[in-house]
């Protein structure tokens, strides 16, 4: 082998050694930036679902899993919950009192019904299903243990009220927003009536209070 020979040759095991170190360490950081992007992924799909405040699930995710559940059993049943006097709160205690006692009511509901079954509309209200055929009577023992209608909270010494409208989903075809919108009225019900939960009912177009 010539002494030109001699250099092309080291030149190539340079140049391959080179190369492989330069494809393991692509590969590494390939690896590192993948692992990176998934926990990010993670996190966003985190934010989108679960509330930033309370824990429960976002107003979007709450009604594209209900939509879901409805679309594939088409038995449940929708309940809204509004604090009442929420405002006062506020104004008497602050924003961050407010932001505390919502998160201890979010708590109530979480653990009477699951997080998973539990959304938050928005402010002080919030979204609960109840899958498969309903049970009144269970559903009414659920709000009465976890104190969601009526408690006094620890923090701020203050009585507080809420109340709740609730609608039933019968059938495949129902669209979550015809639900919404039931159980919206029976909300409206209730805080004219002050019962503790009223039903909007589709056979007589009128509301149950329990």
């Amino acid at each position: 082998m010539t002494g030109t020979q001699k250099a092309e040759f080291v030149m190539l095991a340079v140049a391959a050694v080179l190369f492989c170190f330069l494809s393991v360490y692509c590969g590494i950081r390939l690896k590192i930036q993948k692992k990176k992007f998934e926990r990010r992924i993670k996190v966003l799909e985190k934010e989108l679902r679960y509330d930033e405040l309370t824990g429960v699930l976002t107003r979007r995710a709450f009604v594209n899993e209900v939509g879901e559940e409805i679309a594939q059993n088409g038995v449940g049943t929708l309940l809204i919950f509004d604090i009442n006097g929420f405002k006062q709160v506020n104004d008497t205690y602050g924003h961050i009192a407010g932001d505390e006692l919502i998160k201890r009511y979010s708590a109530r509901l979480e653990k009477a019904f699951g997080k998973e079954n539990t959304g938050r509309l928005g402010g002080d209200e919030f979204m609960v299903f109840v899958e498969g055929e309903c049970d009144r009577e269970k559903i009414a023992a659920c709000i009465k243990k976890s104190g969601v209608i009526s408690f006094i909270d620890k923090q701020t010494k203050v009585e507080i009220t809420s109340c709740c409208g609730a609608s039933l989903s019968r059938s495949c075809r129902e669209r979550f927003e015809e639900l919404y919108d039931k159980a919206d009225k029976a909300l409206y019900s209730s805080k004219k009536s002050g019962a503790a939960i009223t039903y909007y009912t589709d056979e007589d177009d009128n509301e149950k209070n329990e």
